[in-house]
């Protein structure tokens, strides 16, 4: 599938580095400091040629001869403003005109503020798609009575994080593709409304579901893809972190709820705590926390050293690891961990936490 992007965030981060059958042919964003930067570049994957552009208009006129889809991202920080959602309605209205289908990446259900971009794309015949599902967890009830009554027989391994931007996406996705390396059938449940364009077997993004029905679609979905996929591991992307700030109502993000509804969901055997290594002082109480609700084992700790100079980031590692006694790496900088992590992931031996 050939896409555009619209707005470049953490998603359009993953999907540039991970995604499964797509090709990224443009990007757009607002910010006047990441217009004309080569993508690639930006995120240190080296040059890819693609520049992400300031006008839309002209974007759309070059690629949509080809393009297949617009994906818009960010809508929770990027709504924030209300110029945005103004540019935001009208730039998918172009997309819808020159018959692309639209994927919309909001973690809210913005149900009649989207009605009349729906009926356009009805009447265009194209698809307007919306990642947020409020009715999500009946896909899932039966898979989750199920696995109440059986339980989970796979190993699942869910990679939490201290804060948003802590690398667990990055980390997991990582990890799936060096254990597919070494022949392992490896399942994924996504949580970030990217995931189906990263190869996750399911997503589940659980912040407009009823909050009774968030941990249960999470379960239900872990069964979905054991019994349907038969993988050998199952690995889970949660989001934000376990105590992140749940009243944030101008930006709409529901913190710690969703970060423990997803845990608690999950029922890992086994946990990868991620950090930003400017926040490494909440290892600590995530420990403590991961220690005294599931008691699982911290496999390892992941140090996100995006915008860390090195050697710093290399230090905080170092120190990190003598003070918890846990595998501290960076995916990205320190790729001669990475067989470490594999082997404690895979594993049977439990770490005293």
């Amino acid at each position: 599938m050939k896409i555009l992007i619209h707005h470049f965030d953490q998603n359009a981060h993953a999907m540039l580095r991970f995604g499964r059958n797509i090709k990224i042919l443009g990007i757009y964003d607002e910010r006047k400091e990441l217009q004309g930067v080569d993508a690639g570049s930006f995120l240190g994957i080296g040059k890819l040629g693609l520049k992400i552009s300031g006008n839309f208009t002209e974007l759309l006129k070059t690629h949509a001869k080809d393009a297949d889809m617009l994906v818009t991202t960010g809508e929770g920080l990027y709504f924030t403003k209300e110029s945005n959602v103004k540019e935001w309605k009208e730039h998918i209205m172009e997309a819808i005109k020159a018959g692309l289908d639209i994927y919309t990446m909001s973690k809210i259900f913005y149900g009649e503020k989207t009605a009349k971009l729906k009926k356009l794309a009805e009447k265009s015949g194209v698809k307007f798609i919306e990642a947020s599902q409020p009715n999500a967890f009946e896909k899932y009830k039966n898979y989750a009575l199920l696995a109440e009554k059986e339980g989970i027989k796979t190993r699942v391994v869910t990679f939490t994080g201290t804060s948003m931007n802590s690398g667990k996406m990055t980390a997991m996705l990582t990890v799936r593709s060096l254990l597919e390396r070494k022949g392992l059938k490896v399942g994924v449940l996504g949580t970030e409304p990217c995931s189906v364009f990263v190869g996750a077997d399911e997503q589940v993004v659980p912040e407009v579901l009823p909050t009774m029905r968030g941990a249960h679609a999470i379960f239900g979905a872990i069964k979905k893809i054991e019994l349907e996929e038969k993988p050998d591991i199952i690995l889970v992307g949660n989001q934000t972190g376990l105590r992140a700030n749940a009243t944030d109502v101008e930006k709409a993000r529901a913190g710690a709820i969703v970060a423990w509804q997803i845990l608690l969901g999950s029922k890992p055997q086994k946990v990868v705590l991620c950090s930003k290594w400017s926040n490494i002082a909440e290892i600590a109480p995530h420990l403590e926390l991961i220690k005294h609700s599931i008691n699982a084992q911290v496999a390892a700790l992941v140090i996100n050293g995006f915008g860390c100079e090195r050697k710093k980031l290399l230090k905080v590692i170092k120190n990190v690891e003598k003070r918890f006694g846990i595998l501290a790496l960076d995916v990205i900088s320190t790729p001669e961990k990475l067989g470490k992590l594999l082997n404690s992931l895979t594993s049977d031996a439990r770490h005293p936490n």
